[in-house]
């Protein structure tokens, strides 16, 4: 047994298949494939179940991938540590919350790129629930992430704030005459563009019309907040965007905020992982997200 065979059987298990393990890995399908024919004849035991299309570990497979998936993340954390950046190879599964995607995750990915070069990015573009649900359940290493940190098993890192407003497009509902601030029952009255329930914002903006004396009846939802904001600017209706993200929209008169009252809570953006596998990498994209998050766009 040494440390290639168990790399690639984790690697299997991430991916979800001998072919796409094979590509993360660089190697050719009959590599795996020996690679892991050597580690369960020296185990002495089937690690997955063949008779399945997909990678489907077997119950000794479950139990060996948890010692296994430690010791990937020594070796890996113990390497980089001794080995020049530029010489760091692996595989980063990343998640991101849409707002980012919008702002400063290219700056992100590019001083990851430039720190190194060897690593492969796999970003997960997707909703805040979500991606702290495939956290906890190892099928991404980090995630950037809006709202504070309540699972006891991840650890958060805070990036920054990010402050949300009340937009609409240049030919959509506008603000009544004289200029006072919307209340939650005059914006109900315009279609509401909203993110979806499992989306940190929903139960925000839920609360924010119910205590206005109103219920939020969004004429569209979804999980993208590019989505709603093109929308949005097609004047189809009004939605709840970050003022910093689309503020090159705003001056150039694409968007308009709203002036409504009350003012919404500013929204925390925080990096996560879990405490018990540290990502090896986890301190330097955080030190990397932090500068991103705070350089103007």
């Amino acid at each position: 047994m040494n440390i290639k065979q168990i790399e690639t059987f984790v690697r299997i298990v991430e991916v979800g298949s001998f072919q796409a393990a094979a590509g993360a890995l660089y190697a050719s399908p009959s590599t795996v494939s020996v690679r892991v024919k050597e580690l369960e004849r020296f185990i002495g035991t089937e690690l997955f179940d063949r008779s399945f299309h997909r990678a489907q570990l077997t119950a000794k497979g479950h139990e060996f991938y948890a010692h296994a998936r430690q010791l990937v993340d020594f070796t890996t954390s113990l390497s980089q540590q001794m080995r020049a950046p530029q010489a760091v190879t692996g595989l980063v599964r990343l998640g991101v919350v849409g707002v980012v995607t919008d702002t400063w995750l290219p700056q992100l990915v590019r001083s990851l790129r430039e720190a190194y070069p060897g690593v492969t990015l796999r970003l997960d573009a997707n909703l805040t629930r979500l991606l702290t649900e495939r956290v906890s359940d190892g099928k991404l290493d980090l995630a950037i992430v809006a709202g504070s940190v309540t699972d006891s098993e991840l650890q958060g890192v805070v990036l920054g704030v990010e402050r949300f407003v009340w937009m609409t497009g240049r030919n959509g509902p506008q603000a009544p005459a004289g200029g006072a601030p919307m209340t939650p029952l005059e914006l109900s009255r315009h279609p509401v563009l909203a993110l979806s329930e499992d989306s940190h914002h929903h139960p925000i903006v839920k609360n924010w019309f119910r205590e206005g004396g109103v219920s939020l009846n969004p004429s569209v939802s979804c999980n993208n907040i590019s989505a709603l904001a093109a929308l949005t600017m097609k004047g189809l209706g009004v939605s709840l965007l970050p003022r910093l993200g689309y503020r090159e929209a705003l001056a150039a008169g694409r968007l308009l905020e709203l002036a409504t009252t009350p003012a919404l809570p500013q929204v925390q953006f925080s990096i996560v992982y879990r405490k018990e596998r540290v990502p090896p990498l986890a301190e330097a994209i955080t030190a990397m997200a932090q500068a991103a998050s705070a350089q103007p766009l």
